[in-house]
């Protein structure tokens, strides 16, 4: 999600020590270790493991989807539903690869064919009332927030890469299989080639290009979000926003209908917001 009606914010990334990234690299493993004992072992009544079960029979569907209530995580473990909520560009990624790992454990063995296991996308539901869309401020950048409204425009579908592989004109050395984040956001090709090799001169600059066989990509949609009528002052212009949906997320509405949606409040990092 992203506003139009705010101004544009800069920011840039400070980089920690090796021992806060070492322990940070340990929370992570810690927390994905929790995501997967969640879904395995949460359950309602004495037989009943809802998310288990809606993994096995999703995947068996080729739906490769996984649907949790943040109530069921908060009454598990209330300490990492709270960082769910507070960080969940970082720990629903996470959550992701736990559900992947889970499924690949439930679904074996798999048909020939079929043995390479799918990415499975968490989707996130609450009970909490939603906010209205002129009331996210500054503290709910980066926090899951939930807003209702009525969708105003829908785009067409599109590809865009996750994991993309670059290789040097001059060398031919590859960088592969990098990760670019969910978003808007476009990606900064490296300037400078890191291969070193004596007796050869250095490369030149801006030297990689992207192999598209070795690319990954996913469908996405924008759609803008605007104010339910009711919810609008009276005298004021309704206000509006930008919502990014991916993989089996798109082509679930249409302009006209009205929805509530639980997403991730976010800016760009660089670049102008457009303004309408």
């Amino acid at each position: 999600m992203s506003g139009f009606d705010e101004g544009e914010v800069l920011y840039s990334d400070v980089f920690g020590s090796e021992d806060q990234l070492d322990q940070n690299q340990l929370t992570r493993s810690a927390a994905q270790k929790k995501f997967k004992k969640f879904i395995r072992d949460f359950h309602e009544g004495t037989f009943v493991y809802p998310y288990r079960d809606q993994l096995v029979r999703n995947y068996n569907l080729r739906d490769y989807t996984l649907e949790v209530d943040l109530q069921d995580l908060r009454n598990y473990d209330e300490t990492l539903c709270d960082k769910l909520v507070k960080q969940p560009s970082e720990y629903l990624p996470l959550f992701e690869e736990a559900a992947k790992e889970a499924a690949d454990e439930s679904t074996r063995p798999r048909p020939e064919g079929e043995e390479e296991i799918q990415d499975i996308q968490v989707t996130l539901k609450s009970d909490a009332n939603p906010d209205g869309i002129r009331y996210l401020k500054s503290d709910h950048v980066s926090k899951l927030v939930k807003v209702s409204g009525i969708i105003i425009s829908a785009s067409a579908i599109r590809a865009k890469a996750t994991r993309i592989t670059l290789q040097c004109r001059a060398c031919r050395n590859t960088l592969p299989n990098i990760i670019l984040k969910p978003g808007l956001e476009g990606y900064t090709m490296p300037r400078k080639c890191p291969t070193e090799q004596v007796g050869r001169p250095p490369c030149p600059m801006d030297p990689f290009f992207i192999i598209p066989d070795k690319c990954k990509c996913v469908d996405f949609q924008v759609l803008k979000l605007q104010e339910l009528p009711d919810a609008v002052p009276k005298g004021e212009m309704p206000r509006h926003m930008q919502l990014y949906c991916d993989r089996y997320l798109t082509e679930k509405v249409v302009p006209g209908n009205r929805v509530t949606v639980m997403g991730i409040y976010s800016i760009k990092k660089s670049g102008k917001l457009n303004k309408k």
